[in-house]
């Protein structure tokens, strides 16, 4: 097994720990998911759809977390397509649920793909990567059937 192996094992079994963590089953709405997280964590979150977004360039979405207040927001494009907005959403859940990972910081690289960031050192190359495996399954969970994903476009 090489090291790029070895990564990807990592990130899988985090991945899949974080999703088990929330215990989301088939049949949830978006709002479930957040509020099956909010349960697990024992945390409060708000998703904020963001009107003024020219600054953010690349940045679909970014997680700020106040761990002392066990509360957090997600911000998101307000004009991107909710599927989308959702699943740059699940991608800070992600986040969130990863507990070999999440410190409450936000971080400037949340803004770039673990792909397209080679600055990333491997920890957080690794936590980018937790984070997106966590997004897609909770977006198959979401939008297993195609008309439930053409209903959100």
């Amino acid at each position: 097994m090489n090291e790029s192996d070895e990564i990807l094992t990592r990130v899988r079994e985090r991945g899949d720990a974080a999703f088990r963590r929330a215990a989301l089953t088939p049949g949830m709405t978006f709002d479930d998911v957040v509020a099956a997280v909010e349960k697990a964590l024992e945390i409060r979150l708000t998703i904020v759809p963001e009107g003024d977004t020219a600054h953010w360039g690349m940045m679909t979405g970014f997680l700020a977390y106040f761990a002392d207040r066990r509360e957090g927001s997600i911000h998101v494009r307000a004009s991107d397509a909710t599927v989308y907005s959702q699943f740059a959403a699940s991608h800070e859940l992600g986040h969130l649920l990863d507990d070999a990972h999440c410190s409450g910081a936000l971080h400037e690289r949340s803004a770039a793909s673990p792909h397209a960031a080679p600055g990333l050192t491997t920890p957080e190359y690794e936590a980018e990567l937790v984070a997106e495996h966590v997004a897609h399954r909770i977006a198959r969970l979401l939008y297993a059937s195609p008309r439930v994903a053409e209903s959100s476009w």
